[in-house]
């Protein structure tokens, strides 16, 4: 008996070691991506400072905290921001060894040089990260498969006045990423909700905005099939020393470098599908389709547009800017053969949209005409 006592007491101190060193190594690892992602973001121009990295002392969480941590975008020719978070705290826990959970704080800072200062509040932050157990423990250098973030009470106020300039009951934002999908595959899905954003009164007034200056909601969900594309937005982050100007010349030259890799995307068969929904005012909108590219590598798709109330929106927009009635006038008469009946008496407008060797039509009948892709020859290695 007693040797089976001592047996399990010896498997308890192993038991016990073992995970306070897998603990401990948690820890630095999670040290070390911080430092990583500090570095590419100077790497892309961006300005990083940060008070003390310091790790967690419960065993019951492996967790490191960044104090003070200040993010300045790239300088882009236009007054830049800097966004100052009194500390950020990573988190992995035991039940949930391979999702990260970034505690961010309730309460941003944000400094515009030689300018206003705000506040941006939240009632609540949920922010998580999950990786491929697998990739991570081989030291992958692509391991992250998924994330979501979900905002609630969202709120922009005027740091010397506390007085509101924005406000958004809700906001999440999520995808799902396979890095290994072939073309019949998914590689990458978005789904991204917004749901009650409101401007302060005093600027609806100024502007005489519509709407009462309020969105009710707003969402896009979008999936890619394989292979997965190349990151565009990373490479429009980098500055460019002649500003806005240069930034063209650096759009174009993003454009001569990741052309062929969309190419190379489109000929391996790259396609997807997206819906969009959207509610302003007395408008509820709703478009939905899929695009992929033919087999001259041109693109082509199909969409579904349905809308109801849009003849009191082109109306409440009229009102609020009389300059617009011709416009609208326009529009309605354009718009008119789409129109039918709703069953509660309303008006709905539907549109089939196809694109197809250069040509988008509107319920079969030429609407435009695209003009062709022409792809940037691959660069010599």
């Amino acid at each position: 008996m007693r040797g089976i006592v001592r047996f399990l007491v010896l498997l308890l101190i192993v038991l016990a070691v073992a995970y306070l060193g897998a603990w401990w190594y948690v820890q630095g690892r999670m040290a070390v991506a911080f430092r990583a992602q500090e570095q590419a973001l100077r790497r892309s121009g961006w300005t990083v400072s940060h008070g003390a990295i310091t790790r967690g002392s419960s065993p019951l969480a492996a967790t490191v905290a960044v104090t003070d941590l200040a993010l300045t975008p790239p300088d882009q020719g236009l007054p830049t921001p800097t966004i100052t978070l009194p500390g950020v705290t990573l988190t992995v826990r035991p039940v949930t060894p391979f999702t990260l959970d970034v505690d961010l704080p309730l309460a941003w800072h944000v400094a515009m040089p030689q300018g206003p200062s705000f506040t941006i509040q939240f009632a609540s932050i949920q922010d998580h990260y999950a990786f491929d157990p697998n990739a991570l423990l081989h030291h992958a250098r692509d391991p992250l498969r998924s994330g979501i973030l979900r905002v609630t009470g969202l709120r922009i106020d005027s740091a010397d006045t506390n007085f509101t300039l924005i406000s958004v009951d809700r906001f999440s934002a999520g995808f799902t990423r396979n890095p290994e999908a072939g073309p019949s595959a998914t590689a990458l899905t978005m789904h991204e909700a917004l749901s009650g954003l409101a401007l302060s009164p005093i600027f609806v007034s100024l502007g005489h905005l519509p709407f009462q200056g309020k969105l009710a909601s707003l969402r896009l969900d979008a999936d890619l099939s394989g292979p997965p594309l190349p990151s565009v937005a990373q490479s429009m982050l980098v500055p460019h020393p002649d500003g806005l100007a240069g930034n063209q010349a650096a759009g174009l030259q993003a454009w001569r470098k990741l052309g062929p890799m969309i190419h190379t995307w489109a000929q391996a068969g790259g396609h997807g599908r997206f819906t969009i929904a959207l509610g302003l005012g007395p408008l509820n909108a709703h478009d939905h389709g899929h695009f992929g590219f033919d087999k001259t590598d041109q693109p082509e798709g199909k969409a579904v547009l349905v809308a109801d109330g849009i003849g009191a929106f082109l109306g409440d927009i009229a009102n609020a800017y009389p300059a617009t009635i011709d416009l609208i006038s326009t529009l309605t008469t354009e718009t008119a053969p789409y129109m039918s009946k709703t069953p509660g008496g309303t008006q709905r407008l539907t549109i089939d949209f196809a694109l197809a060797g250069g040509v988008l039509t509107a319920d079969g009948k030429k609407a435009a005409l695209v003009p062709k892709i022409v792809w940037p020859a691959a660069a010599t290695p």
